[in-house]
């Protein structure tokens, strides 16, 4: 073998030492780096960091299989249901006012959230768990949920790091420790009132040093109310308390459970004429078993049936369930008599409420249970049979698989408690006995205890009224007792109703119970509410909250005269709901309107419909019309349909009434040119109104002056970049086109972004101010949520077709994809043409073989490539800033030696042939970019676009 044609590649090995020997001398040691870091990964094996992009990937999929459903129970055939279909925004009250959990939870570090068994706790975490994983981002803090009836064979932190190892294994401490202190995790904390008694204390320390460590990283407790005694105040600040559903809440949430609009308004309509079952059933797991009951057919065809109170309520419901399979005629599927069934419960339930944990008993020890207290009901073998039959055909039980092994808990608290009350009817001192071990634990069965037993109870509550931690337990009890001495009860109301009248504020808990008090329609209900409405004169915001509550017709018509002068009075009547519509319809004045609009039920906004000669009525409609519930009932009844243009998107989606009243809300919005009143507390107007406004301006995309942007905008653009939003390449075009094009990538997924909801609003406010628009179209875009605003402000530069493109709203306008196709593929052969070629001759020159100058320039062009390629590998670190530079210069190098190599290729057509055809294939590419973008720019439809971005779920179908 001739040695001598190896020279010249040993000699391009020699220049390329020499070039990496320099390169390591003149930037800082950049090679030397990158060998250590090549080899320290080559020994260590992959990273795989807990939070990296692919791990964050598998986290979210595991997110959305663990928590996409939930079993609620009382369903058919006890299927799950799908979390975001059934959730309903849970509610806090602050200041008279229904305030969104979910956004305090995002604006808080450290939040207690505080509500009864089924009041929608676990269900708002899976939500919020749901929401991240449809959106993964390594921005945002990735959610773990840990459920704390867990802790004992782990610990919390051991727990989080086996959560977050995505079911393959536990992250090491390090990493967890890393991911903790940086903020990156948000940590919800599920269930502690379900944590057994003798682990408490230790979940407790566990929780404070976790709060107290990690200050960066948000967490959120959940527990029931009864059970928390503030014992995370010093770290957490005051609990939050989750509100019953309201009625609009409650509306969506039957739709849903019920799937039949009709149905469901037959349930609605029930629920709302017996006010204590209907006080029950805004416990969202509740409300779920009611409806289970009524599809069953346990309440009559149109629930006529429905129980007049709480516990006629579960005895039907219990008995119903027990024997369910003797109702349809399916004997062969059950063994055992209901009565037996029932037996075993009650005892089961009493056992529970003595246990520590008061929640799960072992399989061994409820065949135990079975064996001795009902042995005179069954044979000894039948105890397991009888278990299965209890879990798999009544559904009461819910069998665990804990530690191996299998237990069994109540599938809700309230059952377990009113079978408990049942066993302990003839044993009252048996349960005071209970009851002051443990007031917490047993208050609700005391309270359905009095409203079980026959004889006189007044002795029970006596006792009990002499503790005065328990005296609001007592007014409670009063509401539902059947026998109690009237000296008794009297003395009891007055001691709460005199200093309600004299304007002293009592807890929440006691005027709730006065308000259940004044609701039952009997001579002690009947007294405490005369007592209450005759001392409304005064306004005391307590007596109205309790008038409220009561929902009788006199406390109404003492509200409604209140209201004109009283805002207290319009909150409480606003708390009414329902009940409140048809009286505020009738009153025709600004503040009533605004009270129908807060009400926000479907049968508040019929009564708006009604009113849009007033413009307070015609925005508040524009706003209801968000709510699918609201939008579902104006479909209901007849209309003549769409006439105008305005419809003619929605046309094959609505029901003629909707569309009619769609283009009666924007025609008056066109003809107020009056400004949204500035008391008006307005909720966002729903979009395809507002966009149906804009599509009238004719001013729109009119002018071409650049906007007069100031430091204050720069300020707010600043936050854009640190969002992400406005791409750094951006920087060298005009300051206006930055406005303009940062606010057009605004979507929803950035909803969630305080500081760039605050620079948003500026910039499209500013934005507003400097282009020419309608009156009409300047009320109502500041009207929609933030993101939908600021993406259309950021398209307000430009043409938006009007009535033209709205009519087209429903076709989804194909993107050019032959010019696409080509353009791509035009970009990449030439980009890997240039490299090839570029590379080759500048190795061809270094090795003494080409004839295009001097070598120095290949030196430089192998050197900026090197720096390109060591920028890609530390990109993401401080030396990242050298493929930037490493970039330029190579890519201006090989497109030098990629030129003079074509040039010398085709040198015998021609001199300068070769850059003849760099420049036609440069020109040709350039050509077909501009008409790809065109053809982009004239098919796309901003109106479309903008939906699209903010508010897909407000699309109408596209036409197959």
């Amino acid at each position: 073998m001739d040695t001598s044609q190896l020279l010249p590649y040993g000699g391009a090995l020699l220049g390329l030492f020499v070039v990496l020997w320099l390169l390591d001398k003149f930037t800082g040691g950049i090679v030397e780096e990158l060998g250590k870091r090549t080899v320290d990964r080559l020994l260590r094996g992959p990273r795989r960091p807990a939070l990296g992009r692919r791990a964050l990937g598998r986290y979210a999929k595991l997110v959305r299989h663990t928590f996409g459903t939930h079993t609620m129970g009382f369903r058919p055939g006890d299927a799950p249901v799908t979390v975001e279909e059934v959730y309903v925004p849970l509610h806090y009250e602050s200041g008279g006012l229904r305030l969104d959990i979910e956004r305090l939870v995002r604006s808080r570090d450290r939040v207690v959230i505080l509500g009864e068994p089924g009041a929608g706790k676990s269900m708002l975490l899976k939500h919020l768990m749901l929401d991240w994983a449809n959106d993964p981002r390594q921005d945002r803090p990735v959610p773990i949920l840990i459920d704390l009836h867990r802790f004992g064979r782990a610990t919390l932190r051991e727990l989080l790091a086996e959560t977050l190892g995505h079911g393959r294994g536990p992250v090491r401490d390090d990493r967890l420790h890393h991911a903790l202190t940086g903020g990156r995790l948000r940590l919800f904390f599920d269930g502690l009132d379900e944590v057994p008694r003798d682990h408490l204390p230790a979940v407790l320390g566990e929780l404070r040093e976790l709060a107290g460590r990690y200050e960066r990283c948000p967490m959120v407790v959940t527990c029931r109310e009864s059970v928390y005694k503030g014992a995370l105040a010093a770290e957490f600040g005051a609990p939050v308390m989750v509100a019953d559903l309201d009625d609009a809440s409650l509306r969506v949430l039957v739709r849903h459970l019920v799937a039949d609009d009709v149905r469901a308004h037959h349930l609605i309509a029930a629920l709302s004429d017996t006010r204590p079952v209907l006080e029950l059933a805004r416990s969202p797991m509740l409300l779920t078993m009611t409806s289970y009951l009524f599809l069953e057919g346990v309440f009559g065809e149109q629930a006529e049936g429905l129980p007049r109170s709480r516990t006629g309520f579960y005895e039907l419901a219990i008995r119903y369930l027990l024997g369910r399979d003797t109702a349809r005629g399916l004997e062969a599927m059950t063994r055992f008599d209901p009565d037996v069934k029932l037996v075993v419960l009650r005892r089961l339930a009493l056992l529970l409420m003595n246990q520590d944990d008061g929640r799960t008993v072992a399989h061994r020890d409820l065949v135990a249970l079975i064996r001795t207290e009902a042995a005179d009901l069954l044979q000894e073998a039948q105890a397991d049979r009888l278990i299965d039959e209890i879990v798999d055909r009544g559904r009461l039980l819910v069998r665990l698989w804990q530690g191996g092994g299998r237990s069994y808990v109540f599938r809700h608290l309230t059952l377990q408690e009113y079978l408990a009350a049942v066993e302990l009817a003839g044993r009252g001192e048996e349960l005071l006995d209970h009851y002051r071990r443990s007031p917490a634990l047993w208050q609700e069965v005391v309270r359905l205890w009095c409203s079980i037993v026959p004889h006189d109870c007044t002795w029970l509550l006596r006792e009990l009224y002499a503790d005065p931690s328990s005296r609001v337990l007592v007014l409670r009890c009063l509401a539902e007792a059947g026998k109690v001495e009237p000296a008794f009860a009297d003395d009891v109301i007055v001691d709460f109703v005199a200093p309600v009248s004299c304007g002293i504020e009592l807890p929440g808990p006691a005027l709730r119970a006065l308000g259940a008090l004044a609701a039952v329609d009997n001579a002690r209900g009947n007294q405490t509410l005369a007592q209450l409405v005759g001392s409304a004169q005064a306004d005391h915001p307590a007596i109205y909250h309790v008038l409220a509550a009561s929902g009788r017709r006199e406390a109404l018509d003492r509200l409604l005269e209140a209201a004109g002068t009283s805002t207290h009075a319009r909150g409480a009547l606003r708390a009414m709901g329902d009940l409140a519509v048809p009286e505020l319809e009738r009153v025709k004045r600004a503040w009533a309107v605004d009270e129908l609009g807060r009400i926000g039920t479907p049968a508040a906004a019929e009564a708006l419909a009604g009113l849009t000669d007033d413009p307070r009525a015609v925005w508040w409609l524009a706003a209801l019309l968000n709510s699918e519930d609201v939008r579902a009932a104006l479909a209901f009844g007849a209309g003549r349909g769409g006439t105008t243009w305005v419809s003619r998107p929605y046309r094959d989606d609505w029901p003629p009434r909707l569309c009619e009243i769609m283009e009666s809300v924007v025609s008056r919005l066109r003809a107020h040119d009056t400004p949204v009143p500035a008391d008006l507390d307005l909720p966002p107007v729903f979009p395809p109104v507002a966009l149906a406004v804009l599509a009238h301006d004719d001013l729109i995309g009119s002018g071409t002056q650049a906007l007069p942007v100031s430091e204050e905008e720069e300020q707010a653009l600043y936050w854009f970049e640190r969002a992400g939003v406005l791409p750094p390449s951006l920087r060298k075009r005009s300051m206006s086109e930055q406005v303009y094009r940062g606010l057009a990538a605004i979507t929803a997924d950035h909803a969630g972004n305080a500081r760039l909801r605050r620079a948003a609003l500026h910039l499209a406010g500013f934005v507003m101010q400097h282009r020419p628009v309608r009156p009409a179209t300047s009320q109502c875009l500041p009207a929609l949520d933030w993101t939908i605003f600021a993406a259309v402000a950021g398209r307000l530069d430009r043409p938006w077709g009007g009535r033209q493109r709205w009519s087209l709203l429903g076709e989804e306008r194909p993107e050019p994809r032959t010019p696409r196709r080509l353009l791509v593929t035009g970009v990449t052969l030439g980009t890997l043409f240039t490299a090839g070629t570029g590379i080759f001759g500048a190795m061809r020159t270094l090795m003494g073989h080409g004839t295009w100058g001097p070598v120095w320039p290949a030196i430089v062009t192998v050197i900026a490539v090197a720096v390109t390629v060591a920028g890609v590998v530390v990109i993401n670190s401080g030396l990242g800033w050298i493929f930037f530079p490493g970039a330029l210069v190579s890519s201006a190098c090989l497109i030098a030696y990629s030129g003079a190599m074509l040039d010398d290729w085709l040198a015998p057509y021609g001199p300068h042939a070769g850059w003849a055809a760099y420049a036609v294939t440069a020109a040709a590419l350039a050509l077909l970019s501009a008409y790809y973008f065109r053809l982009k720019r004239r098919w796309a439809n901003p109106f479309r676009q903008v939906l699209a971005q903010c508010a897909p779920h407000c699309l109408p179908a596209s036409p197959h």
